[in-house]
């Protein structure tokens, strides 16, 4: 025995540990492939292109598909140098839409902005 064993005493873990450890793993695995199993893949969005117009606006192109004709709501973001948000904009795509859609986005921003990014693109 060591020093510290015996000054101490050695302590185990409960036979029971590990069978709890690998359950709470197994349910965080079917809780994740649950999750990817029914996201909504019917929407897709992706910047086609961005233009930096002047210091407080910033254009951008996206480009949206959809499967079906659903309402789609896409949130993008002008970015700074340092990548903090200058400004963001929301729009509402109506399901009458064609399938697949182009946008041209306004975005006025508080400074001047280097790149446009899509934040989000989902059904209404």
């Amino acid at each position: 025995m060591s020093t510290l064993e015996s000054r101490y005493g050695r302590r185990e873990r409960p036979r029971w540990f590990w069978w709890a450890v690998a359950s709470v793993g197994v349910v965080l695995g079917v809780a994740w492939a649950a999750w990817v199993a029914f996201d909504d893949p019917a929407v897709s969005a992706d910047v086609w292109s961005f233009e930096v117009v002047s210091e407080t606006r910033t254009v951008i192109v996206l480009d949206v598909r959809r499967a079906e004709p659903v309402a789609v709501t896409c949130t993008v973001q002008a970015q700074a140098q340092d990548r903090s948000v200058v400004g963001e904009r929301t729009v509402d795509i109506a399901a009458d839409d064609p399938r697949r859609t182009r946008l041209e986005i306004d975005v006025e921003t508080q400074r001047r902005a280097v790149t446009g990014i899509l934040r989000t693109c989902q059904r209404a």
